[in-house]
């Protein structure tokens, strides 16, 4: 054999391995990219999803709570034939929509609409033309008005749906009233559309909504529209590939309280813009290997292997968990570039999962602030009508006491914004509470607490006493020969080094039943039961969400009869100076 057989052959053996192991790795860092860049798109799609379907969710509470809580809109099936009295009624509610247009987020219009005088009430901050107003408002009406349609608006009661009004895509909710009228929003879809389209534009690709039956909602649909609409109507996998004039990645995402489908087109050659460079100078190596096959052998070690396997363990190491591993930059343009490339992809996964975190701890707010902001109708109810019969019989002492406790408790939930309290504030709150029953049972109510003067500045969340009081007026108390006892203490205990404000709530009614005196945790976690205990539902979330474990909540049944409630919170004070210490002083209240 001669010696140009052999460096032929020698260069053989070198060279068709090298250029196989380097078509490998550059089909494998092809895939990578494709899988992170997928699994990027996913992520950003199912987090933005997440938002609109929380945004939708807390406009879903609001309409709920204005149509069976707002005492306005009953008010105006009662006022129908009373001329004046409607018309004020009407200009009511209509400044309660326009006052609460702040706190809805992302809502164009909101409206109430009373069938029997076919009267609709609309409030709008902004309009882009009068016609609009118009043609908004003719669609409304033909869907109340219409027969046909009244058993479609029972679509509308447990879904936002896609409609479409004078060439503008809209998201309608309707929500009815048991007083037969109807309270609804609507949302632009554009406006929800906008944040995601800049992020797209950025990373040149392609983001639109359809609806679940595939019609598109974007004034324009991509080359590959007919395919998409397919892939969306199927409901088949979330991540496929479709073809138009190009090659496209399809994202979708589903959403949970809408009939929109979330779609991101990523065109190949977007996703796999850095892999053409890497692919030309595999191909380009065999046939510069006679020049430079010395010079390769003694830099491939240096140049292609260490840098590769570098990559593998790095990327073995992100799909362990370990974000915060990064790839340091080499000397080559191409692996530099793909270092970079990579420890970008790396960053905003990263940060992805942060903002996936923040999310969940704003979520974890909003629910703190909704469980405080809860309060009894039917109690308010029951005081106005007290208050009525004692209009009625004279006795004006009497209703300037229950007045006066009414306009203390209303007041306290007035001003409950902060997501801590006093211990102070609290039991004045349940003192008015625990005043106005007196005054609806007399002589078969006693009320009496006590409070160390050294807890009196000790902030707690705010109804975290008065629901269990309630609970046991509720559940607890008879009209019996027997007067029914409330005793609340709240005190300071040592634990473990720590400091802690101990509360007790005792009655001498009927206790509590076996199940939850027994799996307290498990009876929570069930929504039959403690659709009927929402008061100490909402306690039991409120120190589990803002002591993480610390608080500790106990409930348990005395003998011979009667329930005790145990709360521990741990110390945290209000106005305490450094240094400052505070001897016990009971304060007693009866």
């Amino acid at each position: 054999m001669t010696l140009r057989m052999k460096v032929i052959l020698a260069f053989g053996l070198i060279t068709i391995p090298l250029v196989s192991f380097l078509l490998y790795t550059n089909y494998y860092s092809s895939q990578v990219v494709r899988e992170q860049v997928e699994s990027y798109n996913s992520a950003l799609l199912t987090l933005y999803g997440d938002q609109i379907d929380q945004m939708l969710e807390t406009n879903n509470s609001y309409l709920y709570k204005l149509a069976n809580q707002e005492p306005r809109i009953r008010s105006l099936m009662y006022n129908i034939n009373k001329g004046d009295d409607y018309v004020l009624t009407r200009v009511a509610v209509s400044e309660k929509l326009y006052s609460d247009f702040p706190y809805n987020k992302n809502v164009y219009l909101d409206f109430v609409y009373i069938p029997p005088n076919q009267d609709l009430i609309t409030a709008q901050l902004t309009q882009s033309s009068y016609e609009e107003f118009v043609s908004i408002n003719d669609f409304l009406r033909g869907l109340f008005n219409d027969a046909a349609n009244r058993e479609k608006l029972m679509e509308f009661k447990f879904l936002w749906v896609s409609c479409q009004i004078k060439g503008e895509q809209f998201l309608l909710s309707i929500v009815s009233t048991d007083t037969n009228t109807y309270v609804g929003a609507l949302i632009k879809i554009n406006d929800l559309m906008t944040p995601l389209q800049l992020i797209a534009r950025d990373r040149k690709i392609s983001a639109y909504f359809l609806n679940t039956q595939g019609q598109w909602l974007a004034p324009t649909p991509p080359d590959a529209a007919d395919e998409v609409t397919k892939a969306v109507r199927e409901a088949g996998s979330v991540n496929q590939v479709v073809q138009g004039k190009d090659t496209y990645l399809l994202v979708q995402h589903r959403m949970r309280l809408s009939d929109l489908v979330l779609a991101v087109m990523i065109p190949e050659k977007v996703m796999l813009q850095q892999v053409p460079l890497f692919q030309r100078i595999t191909y380009a190596i065999p046939f510069a290997a006679g020049i430079l096959l010395l010079i390769f052998l003694m830099y491939l070690q240096k140049l292609v292997i260490r840098p590769m396997q570098r990559l593998i363990q790095v990327m073995r190491q992100i799909s362990k968990g370990n974000l915060d591993i990064r790839l340091t930059t080499d000397h080559s343009y191409e692996f530099s570039l793909i270092d970079a490339t990579f420890n970008n992809m790396a960053s905003q996964i990263h940060d992805l999962k942060i903002h996936v975190y923040e999310e969940e701890i704003r979520s974890q707010k909003a629910e703190l602030k909704q469980l405080q902001l809860q309060m009894n109708p039917h109690f308010l109810f029951n005081s106005l009508n007290i208050i009525y019969s004692l209009a009625e019989t004279g006795k004006v002492q009497l209703i300037q006491q229950m007045t006066r406790h009414m306009v203390g408790y209303l007041r306290f939930f007035a001003r409950l914004k902060e997501n801590l309290i006093t211990v102070e504030e609290e039991m004045e709150n349940i003192e008015h509470y625990m005043q106005i029953q007196m005054l609806r049972f007399p002589k078969h109510l006693d009320y009496k607490w006590t409070i160390d003067e050294s807890v009196v500045g000790v902030l707690i969340p705010p109804l975290t006493i008065q629901p269990f009081v309630e609970n046991a007026i509720k559940h607890g108390f008879t009209m019996g020969k027997d007067i029914f006892h409330i005793r609340v203490s709240v005190s300071s205990q040592m634990k473990e080094e720590k400091g802690y404000c101990e509360i007790r709530i005792e009655d001498n009614g009927k206790g509590f039943p076996t199940e939850l005196t027994e799996s307290l945790s498990e009876r929570m976690e069930d929504r039959s039961f403690t659709d009927e205990h929402i008061g100490i539902w909402n306690v039991f979330h409120q120190l589990k969400m803002l002591y993480r474990g610390e608080a500790e909540l106990k409930i348990a049944n005395l003998e011979p009869n009667g329930a005790c409630v145990s709360i521990r919170i741990p110390l945290r004070w209000s106005g305490q100076k450094e240094g400052e210490t505070r001897h016990v002083q009971p304060i007693d209240r009866g």
